[in-house]
């Protein structure tokens, strides 16, 4: 009362402040050229956001994405984060070199992730909607998984745009005339935004190309791991001592359960929920019982982050870092031609 509510006022402002403050504890100070070469040293992608303070959405990352514990802890452990003002002179060789559409609002948030070694642009989230925490935790994890600075790893390959189909207007009723003429109007009202280079590497054509593949020693290809050896599937082997019989019953949401993302070769995704205390035993049982169509029986790895969970059967999906994850599921049938 004596201050009016002023205090008040004052505390509310601190919490909004505090609830919206850019990610210092994640951002890196280094200047670009010298970020690369840190990068090249360390094995570690660089990722770059750039904001306009006057759009809110750009604030929401801040609160929602960059706070984030496991966001954090995987932008920490493989990625350096830097991020900029779109009228910071810090980020202009970034932003008059890769953010062309800077200038257009419906191109922010624009978050994208540059190889160190190369200057290359290979993936772009840009403009709304901001993705949900644990979708973009997923999308990191996917791209970790699919992408390598090894230097003998073979990253995804990007194809070629799909050309526009050429439309004769002399053979268009007038309803689709009409309709046509909608839709160029409600796209006229949206200003350009960046391309994601990744998503150009998921094209049908692209399949089979890249998948962040190894070349060992030998020229043998692997996705990222050795390939487990032929007596994987023998009848003492720990894949063949797992149940085929244990279908998997979802948990109710809650603190103690995770989703995990699951990706197959042929590019589709599966999103499962599991306790985090299950063993990741578990999840093998899940596959095995409900396998994916056409390779019933079919033997399978999968692959977290480069390694393989056949090594930790008897962990925790907790203590074995899935929270959240993405899981590839790679099938010993198949040839790496």
């Amino acid at each position: 009362m004596a201050t009016a509510g002023a205090s008040d006022i004052s505390q509310k402002s601190n919490l909004l402040a505090e609830m919206y403050r850019p990610p210092f504890e994640l951002m890196s100070q280094l200047p670009w050229d010298e970020a690369r070469d840190e990068g090249k040293e360390n094995e570690k992608w660089i990722i770059v956001n750039i904001q306009d303070p006057a759009i809110f959405d750009c604030q929401v990352l801040n609160r929602d994405i960059w706070k984030n514990p496991q966001i954090k802890e995987t932008v920490k452990e493989n990625f350096i984060f830097m991020q900029y003002s779109k009228d910071d002179p810090r980020g202009n060789k970034y932003i008059q070199y890769y953010f062309h559409t800077r200038d257009s609002q419906d191109a922010y948030p624009h978050i994208a992730i540059v190889d160190p070694r190369t200057g290359e642009q290979v993936k772009v989230w840009s403009g709304p909607p901001v993705p949900k925490p644990m979708d973009f935790l997923m999308q990191l994890h996917e791209f970790l998984d699919r992408y390598s600075l090894k230097a003998n790893a073979r990253n995804p390959v990007a194809t070629r745009k799909p050309e526009r189909k050429k439309v004769d207007v002399n053979r268009m009723t007038e309803e689709e005339m009409l309709e046509m003429a909608m839709q160029n109007s409600l796209d006229n009202n949206k200003g350009p935004r960046d391309d994601d280079p990744d998503a150009l590497t998921k094209e049908p054509e692209a399949k089979g190309k890249g998948k962040g593949k190894v070349v060992d020693d030998d020229s043998t290809e692997t996705t990222g791991i050795e390939r487990a050896p032929a007596t994987n599937g023998s009848d003492n082997s720990p894949f063949s001592q797992i149940s085929a019989s244990n279908p998997h019953t979802e948990p109710p949401n809650g603190p103690a359960t995770t989703r995990i993302q699951f990706r197959t070769p042929d590019g589709k995704r599966q999103v499962r929920r599991f306790a985090l205390s299950d063993p990741v035993r578990k999840i093998f049982e899940w596959l095995k019982a409900s396998p994916v169509e056409g390779k019933e029986g079919v033997e399978f790895e999968l692959i977290f982050m480069g390694k393989k969970l056949i090594d930790v059967l008897d962990l925790s999906i907790q203590d074995a870092g899935l929270r959240n994850g993405s899981v590839n599921v790679e099938f010993l049938d198949e040839s790496d031609d």
